[in-house]
Protein backbone atom coordinates (compact mmCIF):
# COMPACT_ATOMS: atom_id res chain seq x y z
CA UNK A 1 0.00 0.00 0.00
CA UNK A 2 1.19 3.53 -0.77
CA UNK A 3 1.03 5.05 2.72
CA UNK A 4 1.89 8.52 1.47
CA UNK A 5 -1.09 8.43 -0.90
CA UNK A 6 -3.32 7.14 1.91
CA UNK A 7 -2.20 9.95 4.22
CA UNK A 8 -2.92 12.54 1.53
CA UNK A 9 -6.37 11.10 0.92
CA UNK A 10 -7.19 11.08 4.64
CA UNK A 11 -5.93 14.63 4.97
CA UNK A 12 -8.15 15.75 2.09
CA UNK A 13 -11.11 13.95 3.61
CA UNK A 14 -10.79 15.56 7.02
CA UNK A 15 -10.41 19.04 5.50
CA UNK A 16 -13.57 18.80 3.45
CA UNK A 17 -16.47 20.07 5.54
CA UNK A 18 -20.01 19.27 4.56
CA UNK A 19 -22.32 22.23 4.09
CA UNK A 20 -24.94 22.75 6.76
CA UNK A 21 -28.49 22.37 5.42
CA UNK A 22 -31.93 22.51 7.10
CA UNK A 23 -32.44 19.69 9.62
CA UNK A 24 -33.46 19.13 13.22
CA UNK A 25 -29.79 19.36 14.18
CA UNK A 26 -29.06 22.50 12.14
CA UNK A 27 -29.19 24.97 15.04
CA UNK A 28 -29.64 25.34 18.80
CA UNK A 29 -33.39 25.79 19.14
CA UNK A 30 -33.14 27.39 22.61
CA UNK A 31 -32.06 30.64 20.92
CA UNK A 32 -35.05 30.81 18.55
CA UNK A 33 -37.39 33.11 20.43
CA UNK A 34 -39.71 35.99 19.47
CA UNK A 35 -37.74 39.21 19.43
CA UNK A 36 -37.67 42.73 18.04
CA UNK A 37 -34.52 44.77 17.59
CA UNK A 38 -33.18 47.77 15.71
CA UNK A 39 -29.74 48.68 14.41
CA UNK A 40 -28.31 51.91 13.05
CA UNK A 41 -26.52 51.47 9.73
CA UNK A 42 -23.36 53.46 8.97
CA UNK A 43 -20.92 53.77 6.07
CA UNK A 44 -17.29 54.21 7.13
CA UNK A 45 -14.91 56.58 5.37
CA UNK A 46 -11.40 56.84 6.78
CA UNK A 47 -12.04 57.38 10.49
CA UNK A 48 -15.54 58.87 10.14
CA UNK A 49 -18.92 57.12 10.31
CA UNK A 50 -21.89 58.49 8.35
CA UNK A 51 -25.41 57.26 9.11
CA UNK A 52 -27.15 55.56 6.18
CA UNK A 53 -30.35 54.58 7.91
CA UNK A 54 -31.80 51.96 10.24
CA UNK A 55 -32.72 48.29 10.15
CA UNK A 56 -35.52 46.86 12.29
CA UNK A 57 -35.97 43.10 12.57
CA UNK A 58 -38.69 41.04 14.19
CA UNK A 59 -38.81 37.28 14.77
CA UNK A 60 -42.35 35.90 15.03
CA UNK A 61 -42.93 32.39 16.41
CA UNK A 62 -46.18 30.76 15.24
CA UNK A 63 -46.06 27.18 16.50
CA UNK A 64 -44.39 25.29 13.66
CA UNK A 65 -43.07 28.27 11.72
CA UNK A 66 -40.70 31.17 12.26
CA UNK A 67 -41.05 34.45 10.38
CA UNK A 68 -38.34 37.07 10.10
CA UNK A 69 -39.57 40.54 9.12
CA UNK A 70 -36.89 43.09 8.25
CA UNK A 71 -37.59 46.76 7.56
CA UNK A 72 -34.88 49.05 6.18
CA UNK A 73 -35.25 52.85 6.23
CA UNK A 74 -32.64 54.90 4.39
CA UNK A 75 -31.97 58.56 5.16
CA UNK A 76 -33.11 60.89 2.40
CA UNK A 77 -35.20 58.22 0.67
CA UNK A 78 -38.96 57.87 0.70
CA UNK A 79 -40.51 54.57 1.66
CA UNK A 80 -39.00 51.48 3.25
CA UNK A 81 -37.54 48.15 2.14
CA UNK A 82 -39.47 45.27 3.69
CA UNK A 83 -38.48 41.60 3.60
CA UNK A 84 -40.47 38.76 5.12
CA UNK A 85 -39.07 35.21 5.30
CA UNK A 86 -41.01 32.19 6.54
CA UNK A 87 -39.31 28.91 7.46
CA UNK A 88 -40.14 25.68 9.29
CA UNK A 89 -39.30 26.11 12.98
CA UNK A 90 -37.99 22.57 13.47
CA UNK A 91 -35.44 22.65 10.65
CA UNK A 92 -35.30 26.24 9.29
CA UNK A 93 -36.27 24.84 5.89
CA UNK A 94 -37.38 27.88 3.86
CA UNK A 95 -41.02 28.24 2.82
CA UNK A 96 -41.49 31.74 1.39
CA UNK A 97 -39.60 35.01 0.96
CA UNK A 98 -41.43 38.22 0.04
CA UNK A 99 -39.53 41.46 -0.59
CA UNK A 100 -40.85 44.91 -1.52
CA UNK A 101 -39.03 48.21 -2.05
CA UNK A 102 -39.06 51.22 -4.36
CA UNK A 103 -36.79 49.56 -6.92
CA UNK A 104 -38.13 46.04 -7.16
CA UNK A 105 -40.63 43.49 -5.83
CA UNK A 106 -39.85 39.80 -5.37
CA UNK A 107 -41.69 36.70 -4.22
CA UNK A 108 -39.98 33.31 -3.84
CA UNK A 109 -41.80 30.08 -2.96
CA UNK A 110 -39.22 27.52 -1.92
CA UNK A 111 -39.10 23.84 -2.82
CA UNK A 112 -36.88 21.71 -5.03
CA UNK A 113 -38.12 24.04 -7.77
CA UNK A 114 -38.07 27.65 -6.57
CA UNK A 115 -40.96 29.60 -8.11
CA UNK A 116 -42.15 33.18 -7.96
CA UNK A 117 -41.46 36.47 -9.70
CA UNK A 118 -39.07 39.42 -9.76
CA UNK A 119 -40.34 42.86 -10.86
CA UNK A 120 -37.78 45.51 -11.77
CA UNK A 121 -39.75 48.74 -11.26
CA UNK A 122 -37.14 50.91 -12.97
CA UNK A 123 -37.39 48.88 -16.18
CA UNK A 124 -41.06 47.97 -15.81
CA UNK A 125 -40.13 44.32 -16.32
CA UNK A 126 -41.40 41.22 -14.50
CA UNK A 127 -39.46 37.95 -14.65
CA UNK A 128 -41.18 34.69 -13.76
CA UNK A 129 -38.96 32.42 -11.66
CA UNK A 130 -38.72 28.65 -11.99
CA UNK A 131 -35.34 27.49 -10.74
CA UNK A 132 -34.59 23.80 -10.15
CA UNK A 133 -32.21 23.24 -7.22
CA UNK A 134 -30.03 20.21 -6.66
CA UNK A 135 -29.29 20.61 -2.96
CA UNK A 136 -31.05 21.59 0.27
CA UNK A 137 -30.56 25.18 1.43
CA UNK A 138 -31.48 28.00 3.81
CA UNK A 139 -33.05 31.27 2.64
CA UNK A 140 -30.24 33.83 2.26
CA UNK A 141 -32.39 36.34 4.16
CA UNK A 142 -32.45 34.04 7.20
CA UNK A 143 -28.78 33.09 7.31
CA UNK A 144 -27.51 36.09 9.33
CA UNK A 145 -30.05 35.11 12.00
CA UNK A 146 -28.92 31.48 11.76
CA UNK A 147 -25.34 32.60 12.50
CA UNK A 148 -26.50 33.71 15.95
CA UNK A 149 -28.17 30.36 16.63
CA UNK A 150 -25.28 28.07 15.71
CA UNK A 151 -23.37 26.13 18.44
CA UNK A 152 -20.71 28.83 18.62
CA UNK A 153 -17.43 28.17 20.41
CA UNK A 154 -13.79 29.11 19.92
CA UNK A 155 -12.42 27.60 16.72
CA UNK A 156 -15.87 26.75 15.33
CA UNK A 157 -16.17 26.80 11.52
CA UNK A 158 -19.06 25.89 9.23
CA UNK A 159 -20.17 26.23 5.63
CA UNK A 160 -23.85 26.99 4.99
CA UNK A 161 -25.87 26.27 1.85
CA UNK A 162 -28.07 29.31 1.10
CA UNK A 163 -30.35 30.24 -1.79
CA UNK A 164 -30.19 33.76 -3.19
CA UNK A 165 -31.96 35.26 -6.21
CA UNK A 166 -30.28 38.22 -7.87
CA UNK A 167 -30.67 38.71 -11.63
CA UNK A 168 -27.58 40.94 -11.74
CA UNK A 169 -25.34 38.55 -9.83
CA UNK A 170 -25.15 34.88 -8.85
CA UNK A 171 -28.48 33.09 -8.45
CA UNK A 172 -29.13 29.70 -6.90
CA UNK A 173 -27.64 27.67 -4.06
CA UNK A 174 -24.43 29.35 -2.95
CA UNK A 175 -22.18 29.24 0.11
CA UNK A 176 -21.79 31.29 3.25
CA UNK A 177 -18.87 30.37 5.49
CA UNK A 178 -18.24 30.83 9.20
CA UNK A 179 -14.45 31.08 9.05
CA UNK A 180 -13.49 31.88 12.62
CA UNK A 181 -15.05 32.26 16.06
CA UNK A 182 -13.20 33.87 18.97
CA UNK A 183 -13.98 35.47 22.33
CA UNK A 184 -14.03 39.20 23.03
CA UNK A 185 -16.03 41.90 24.81
CA UNK A 186 -18.41 44.66 23.71
CA UNK A 187 -19.14 47.77 25.73
CA UNK A 188 -22.83 48.64 25.71
CA UNK A 189 -23.95 52.10 26.78
CA UNK A 190 -26.73 50.65 28.96
CA UNK A 191 -25.72 47.02 29.62
CA UNK A 192 -22.03 47.68 30.29
CA UNK A 193 -19.29 45.27 29.25
CA UNK A 194 -20.62 42.12 27.60
CA UNK A 195 -18.81 38.88 26.75
CA UNK A 196 -19.30 38.25 23.04
CA UNK A 197 -18.45 35.86 20.25
CA UNK A 198 -16.59 37.45 17.35
CA UNK A 199 -17.81 35.56 14.29
CA UNK A 200 -16.06 36.12 10.94
CA UNK A 201 -18.24 35.25 7.95
CA UNK A 202 -17.90 35.40 4.16
CA UNK A 203 -20.54 34.69 1.52
CA UNK A 204 -20.94 34.50 -2.23
CA UNK A 205 -23.77 37.04 -2.35
CA UNK A 206 -21.43 40.01 -2.60
CA UNK A 207 -18.09 38.25 -2.10
CA UNK A 208 -17.89 40.32 1.05
CA UNK A 209 -16.97 39.61 4.63
CA UNK A 210 -18.66 40.40 7.93
CA UNK A 211 -17.77 40.28 11.59
CA UNK A 212 -20.61 39.72 14.07
CA UNK A 213 -20.39 40.73 17.76
CA UNK A 214 -22.82 38.24 19.36
CA UNK A 215 -23.63 38.20 23.08
CA UNK A 216 -22.63 34.89 24.67
CA UNK A 217 -25.46 35.00 27.23
CA UNK A 218 -28.50 35.63 25.01
CA UNK A 219 -27.15 35.76 21.41
CA UNK A 220 -28.11 39.42 20.97
CA UNK A 221 -26.34 41.01 18.00
CA UNK A 222 -24.59 44.12 19.30
CA UNK A 223 -22.61 45.09 16.23
CA UNK A 224 -21.74 43.96 12.71
CA UNK A 225 -18.98 45.23 10.45
CA UNK A 226 -19.21 44.65 6.69
CA UNK A 227 -16.67 44.85 3.85
CA UNK A 228 -18.32 44.52 0.43
CA UNK A 229 -18.01 46.09 -2.99
CA UNK A 230 -15.12 48.29 -1.90
CA UNK A 231 -17.20 49.80 0.92
CA UNK A 232 -16.83 49.54 4.68
CA UNK A 233 -20.01 49.59 6.72
CA UNK A 234 -21.11 49.04 10.31
CA UNK A 235 -24.37 48.28 12.06
CA UNK A 236 -24.79 49.01 15.79
CA UNK A 237 -27.65 47.94 18.06
CA UNK A 238 -30.01 50.70 19.15
CA UNK A 239 -30.23 50.81 22.95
Amino acid sequence: MNYLLLALCLGSFTCCQAQLVPSRQAYETKWAKPETGAMTWYVLRDTAAFELGSVTSQVVDSKDQLTLITTVTLKGMKGTWVDSSICAKATLKPIRHVSYNGQRDMVLDFDRVVTGFYTDKRLGKTTRISDTTRAAYFDSNIYPLLIRWLPLKEGFTQKLAIYDYNPSAKTGVITASVNEVSSSTYTSRKAGTRAVWLVDVTDEISNGKSRYFIDKADRKLWKQTIEAGGRSMMMVAVE
